[in-house]
Order: structure tokens, then C-alpha cells, then sequence
């Protein structure tokens, strides 16, 4: 009895530290809520999870029947290569984590070339944190940083990816539901109505992705509102309670935010610097496709590359209800916003209330197919020297009912600012268009300066209120419509109060005190003479024994005149569009071969004048001349009477 009594306490006693042993990843959070611990540096000896022998494999973990409440958290300093794929799910209210534990760098979770770094399939109640990862291995390829795929589950509910550093994703130029991105949430299937609700991706860094930064996608798509509808298909099932929060995205191959089959989705906070870098498509900052109700607010993008698309925002195809408000843009090369649908529609869209600060090529463009309802109410558009915008540019004639409304447009210095409308559908009143050409009529608005009290200085959205206050004096103070769907407030936080008239721009707050901002620089007049510098050979120039020559003082080309021994060479040029009763000088640079040469003027109202050229090295001559009461034009000339050459180039008229 004793010896059998001895022998079952030693098997009990075995029992219980095989139990240990498997039970160590048990933590003291509660029943049923376990913590794995994984160190891939650990590579020896056993492994259960416990701190002191963690797991040290993907494979392991990939292994394991994860549950609610359970933690798997790996060792800060450590990296782990693969995919990692964890088992299982949580439910509400213990959801299952996955994070870091211990000093140092966040653990890094590197693909090495695999499609996925982090796969979290057909689960819900998972949060995911405080890890690095990568995928820079077989680059050019599909694959994806961190991607949340449900195939056919029915309802997901509740993720969160927070604080995570993702870079270096060298994925292929593809984007849909199994596209390359740095964060992809992706329903796919037909069988199973699908979607996800309450989604959280809070302060990440993504940089150096391709193609996308954060994107959403779902086969639950279909609705007449886009072009590829298929009646046949999974029908539009929207994802819900969506917030893409405070993410700062860099170094982007294609775009930056898209939202797709989403309804009521949060995109606020975000910076985006740098897009539409690598790919050969079509990309945009932050935008919204078949997705509705989305409200866009507090961003910052600028840096994006090329013409194909390329602009900071963008309201898309089958998007209804959309709200852009409080955000920045700035140094865009494709522009400030986009607005577009091909086959499909949108409507319901508002723009109000944003600042764009030397956005490139257009402010607003159009694509081909037509839609309804867009209003961009108080926004401040700002267009520095040597950047030209068409501020609203329809590249079709297919209807846009667009209003433009209570906005600023300030050009300033070299650079055009205008506008192409084509379809009729434009409404424009009430804005201050200052240095702006081939405007269309603006009831209610003005040209003067609305004195912007930093106008170009702002560096993010911290400052960009700032530097577009308004002065004390500005016309643009209480001198705008009052608008239903103004909004409540300002860029800056201004209270916008019912019933009283707001200010035209982004800045409805109180004039500012002190001096005055120094004028907006006009931009420069078109020169009066065309091919003044012979570039484009003998363009524009009435000719007699007149060649084009290289032999320039400045640029690549000027005009020789030789002169033969029976008659004369000369270069002139009709100038128009000048005005009457005003002094101009004329100039140019001459080089004689010992003779000499007149640079004139004649046909001006008055008596034709010249002066005479002899030097052999470059000489600057100039003449003056004033043009008659009614007179408006000119005949400019450099004239060889003697036989010889004289080669004349930088030829300028100027009023003085």
C-alpha cells in the first residue's frame, strides 16, 4: 500500500511539472487568459512561453490555439523572419493582444519576401501594437506589411493596429483586395455577406511602401454608382465604425489613405508626405472610392509626385455624403483636389474650410463622367512665384455641378493662376480671386488683396491657420455668404455662428492688429516682344539678309545681319498693346566687324529715333521713345545700313 501510495505521488508529482511546463504561458490576468512570450533570438533549448523559455519560432506560434483574453508579446531587441499568423480570436470586452515585452527597440516581424508579414485571417478582437515590420526581401513583388483579411466570415468586429512601425514594404504596383500595401484590410469571397466594424489604426509610421499606404477593399462592392457594377455580384455591404487616426505615412509608391466600401469612416490626423513616387498608375493623397459619409479632416499631405493624379485629396467614384474640412495641403505637384468619376457618379460631397499652399498644375480637376452636388465653400488657396495653377480645371465638357464659393485665391509673382471650364456646370460667387486671369464671372466676390498676414510661410498644419489670418483691413472680413453647409467653425477653430456673414477663406476669426502684410508681388507682364532673344530662330521678326546664329551673348541664339555692298539687313518686329502717351526704352546687345548698326524704333506717334552701334565686342544699347496721345504700337528694329555683319541678340521693350 505505501510502495503503490509512494509510486502515485511520484506519477502525481511528474503530472504537475509536465502541467507547469505546459501551463507556464498562464498569467495571472485572469482564467483563461494566457501570455506567450516569444524571443526568436532564443533559439536552444525548450520552449513553452514563459519569460524564461519563450517561443522562439514564428512556426511555433503559428502553431498555437490562441483564445479571448490571451497576450502574445515578443522580446523588444529581438527579430523574427516570416509571416506571422496567429490562431484564433477574442470576444468582447478580451480581446486578444499582440505586442512587445521588455527593454529596447520594438521586436521586429520581417517577411522576407513572403506575400504577408502579419496575417490576421478570418478573426476579430485582436489589437495588435508596439511592433517594427518589414518585407523588403524579393521586392517588386505582391506583398503587404500588415494585412486583415475576412473571406467569407460574416461580420468582423473590432481590430486595432497601434503605435506599429511599418517600412520597407517593396511590394508590386498593385491595388485592390489582395494588392500590395504597408496596412491592407481586404473582404474578399462572394458566398458570405462580409464586413468589418469598429476599426481602429491609430499612430503608426509607415515609409517606403508599395504601392499603398493604408487601404481598405472589399469584394462587397457592388452599386450602380460605379463604373464596374456588376448586378450579379456580392451587393454593397459597407464597413463601419472605421477611424484611421494620427498615422504618419512617408516615401509612398502609390497612395496615401484610400477608403473604400466604408460607411461613416473617421480619417483625421494623418500626415502624408511623399506619394504617387514609383507607381505607373493613377494615385492621390487621401480619398474616399464607393465609400459614404467619410469625414476627412485635420491632414496633412504634400510631396506628391507626377500629373497622373498626384494631388493631395480626392472625392471618387459611387462616394456620397463626403466631408473634407481643416486640412492642409502644399507642395503637390498634381494639385490640391480631385473630383472624379468615369462611368459611375458621386454627390453630396463638401470641401470647406482648407488651406492649399503651392500646389502645382490645378487646384480642383475633373475626370470624364459627370456628377452632382460637390461645394467647395472657404478654402484659401495660396500660389507662390514661379508655380502656375489652373484653380479649376474641367478636362471635359461632361456636366460638373461644382459650387465655388466664399473661397481666396492669391497669385503671387511669376506664374499664371486661371481658370478652363467647360461643361456649364461651375457656379463661382463670392470668392477673392487676387492676380487671377480668365476668371468666369464672380457675383459677390472681388480681385483686391485680402491680406493674408503670412501668406506663404506656413511649414504644417500646425502653423497653417497662422499664416492665413486675416489683417484688420482686409476686404475679405465679414464679406462672404452666409452658406447652410458652412460648418460650425474654421480652419483655426473659429467659431462659424448661424446666421451672421463669415469671412471669405479658411479664416473667420477677428482682423488682425499691426502692420500691414507687404503687397502681393504682381505677377510680371508677358513681354512685349516675342523671341526678343532669337531662341526660336527668327520667329516673330520681319527679316532682310538676316540669318539665325548661335554666336549668342546669351542663350543659343541670335540674328546676324549682313549687309551686302548694293542695299541693308535688318531684324524688326510690330510691336502692339502699348500705351498711349508712355515713355519705353528699347535694348539690345551688338557686336559690329568694324561698322556700325542702328537699334530703333519708328511708326510709334512720333518721330522715329535710333541710336548707332560701332563697338567690335558686345555692346549694350538701348534707346527711349514715347508713344503719341493714341498711340498703342510700335516697329522695333536693329538695322545694318553699311556693308558688313552685325550679329544683334537680348532685344527688350519696357515702359518706363
Amino acid at each position: 500500500m505505501r510502495h503503490l501510495l509512494r509510486h502515485g505521488l511520484a506519477f502525481m508529482c511528474s503530472l504537475m511539472l509536465v502541467a507547469g511546463a505546459s501551463s507556464a504561458a498562464t498569467a495571472a490576468g485572469g482564467e483563461g487568459r494566457r501570455v506567450h512570450h516569444v524571443d526568436c533570438r532564443s533559439t536552444d533549448g525548450p520552449a513553452n512561453g514563459s519569460p524564461a523559455h519563450p517561443w522562439h519560432t514564428l512556426d511555433q506560434v503559428n502553431s498555437l490555439s490562441l483564445g479571448a483574453g490571451d497576450r502574445l508579446l515578443f522580446a523588444r531587441g529581438s527579430r523574427c523572419t516570416g509571416t506571422l499568423t496567429p490562431q484564433g480570436a477574442g470576444r468582447p470586452g478580451h480581446p486578444l493582444v499582440i505586442g512587445a515585452y521588455g527593454e529596447g527597440a520594438k521586436p521586429v516581424i520581417d517577411g522576407a519576401g513572403a506575400p504577408d508579414t502579419v496575417l490576421l485571417h478570418n478573426t476579430e478582437w485582436v489589437e495588435v501594437s508596439g511592433l517594427e515590420i518589414t518585407n523588403a526581401g524579393n521586392p517588386a513583388h505582391n506583398k503587404r506589411g500588415v494585412h486583415v483579411l475576412l473571406d467569407d466570415y460574416g461580420t468582423g468586429t473590432h481590430y486595432r493596429l497601434t503605435d506599429l512601425d511599418i517600412h520597407d514594404v517593396l511590394g508590386d504596383d498593385t491595388k485592390h483586395t489582395g494588392g500590395s500595401a504597408g496596412i491592407l484590410f481586404s473582404v474578399t469571397g462572394s458566398k458570405v455577406e462580409t464586413r468589418f466594424d469598429d476599426v481602429r489604426v491609430e499612430g503608426n509610421t509607415l515609409r517606403t511602401v508599395d504601392r499603398e499606404g493604408i487601404y481598405f477593399a472589399s469584394s462587397w462592392n457592388n452599386r450602380p454608382a460605379i463604373t464596374d457594377y456588376d448586378p450579379t455580384g456580392p451587393r454593397w455591404l459597407a464597413a463601419t465604425r472605421v477611424v484611421v487616426r494620427g498615422n504618419t505615412l512617408e516615401d509612398l509608391g502609390g497612395d496615401g489613405i484610400v477608403m473604400t466600401a466604408t460607411d461613416g469612416a473617421l480619417v483625421e490626423r494623418n500626415i502624408v508626405r511623399g506619394f504617387q513616387r514609383r507607381s505607373a498608375g493613377y494615385n492621390a493623397g487621401i480619398w474616399p472610392w464607393n465609400a459614404d459619409h467619410t469625414v476627412f479632416q485635420y491632414n496633412d499631405v504634400s510631396g506628391g509626385e507626377t500629373t497622373r493624379d498626384g494631388m493631395a485629396y480626392d472625392v471618387d467614384e459611387g462616394s456620397f455624403g463626403t466631408v473634407f474640412q481643416y486640412n492642409y495641403s502644399h507642395d503637390n505637384a498634381g494639385g490640391f483636389f480631385l473630383v472624379c468619376t468615369a462611368g459611375g457618379t458621386l454627390g453630396d460631397a463638401v470641401i470647406r474650410y482648407n488651406i492649399s499652399q503651392n500646389d502645382r498644375f490645378r487646384g480642383i480637376e475633373t475626370c470624364s463622367g459627370s456628377f452632382d452636388d460637390v461645394r467647395f465653400l472657404n478654402n484659401t488657396i495660396y500660389i507662390a512665384p514661379g508655380i502656375s495653377q489652373t484653380v479649376v480645371n474641367e478636362n471635359t465638357a461632361q456636366r460638373h455641378d461644382i459650387v465655388f464659393r466664399n473661397n481666396v485665391v492669391v497669385k503671387e509673382g511669376a506664374g499664371t493662376a486661371t481658370f478652363t471650364l467647360r461643361s456649364g456646370g461651375v457656379t463661382v460667387s463670392d470668392n477673392v480671386l487676387h492676380n487671377v486671369t480668365g476668371a468666369p464671372a464672380n457675383p459677390g466676390g472681388g480681385t483686391s488683396d485680402p491680406l493674408l498676414t503670412g501668406r506663404g510661410t506656413a511649414t504644417g498644419i500646425a502653423d497653417a491657420g497662422t499664416a492665413y489670418e486675416l489683417h484688420v483691413d482686409s476686404p475679405a472680413l465679414g464679406a462672404g455668404a452666409a452658406i447652410p453647409d458652412i460648418g460650425d467653425r474654421d480652419f483655426s477653430g473659429n467659431p462659424v455662428l448661424p446666421g451672421t456673414t463669415p469671412s471669405i477663406g479658411a479664416y473667420n476669426g477677428p482682423g488682425v492688429e499691426g502692420a500691414r502684410p507687404t503687397p502681393v508681388e504682381a505677377p510680371p507682364l508677358p513681354p512685349l516682344l516675342s523671341n526678343g532673344g532669337f531662341e526660336n530662330e527668327l520667329t516673330g521678326w520681319a527679316t532682310r539678309n538676316a540669318a539665325s546664329v548661335a554666336e549668342a551673348h546669351e542663350g543659343t541664339g541670335a540674328a546676324r545681319l549682313t549687309a551686302p555692298a548694293d542695299g541693308f539687313a535688318t531684324a524688326e518686329q510690330y510691336v502692339t498693346g502699348l500705351h498711349p502717351a508712355t515713355r519705353y526704352v528699347l535694348s539690345a546687345w551688338i557686336r559690329n566687324d568694324g561698322g556700325s548698326t542702328a537699334l530703333g524704333a519708328k511708326g510709334f506717334g512720333g518721330v522715329a529715333t535710333s541710336v548707332l552701334v560701332s563697338g567690335i565686342k558686345w555692346t549694350l544699347a538701348s534707346v527711349e521713345f514715347t508713344t503719341g496721345p493714341s498711340g498703342s504700337t510700335a516697329t522695333v528694329f536693329c538695322y545694318r545700313e553699311q556693308p558688313g555683319t552685325a550679329v544683334c541678340d537680348g532685344m527688350a521693350l519696357r515702359a518706363l
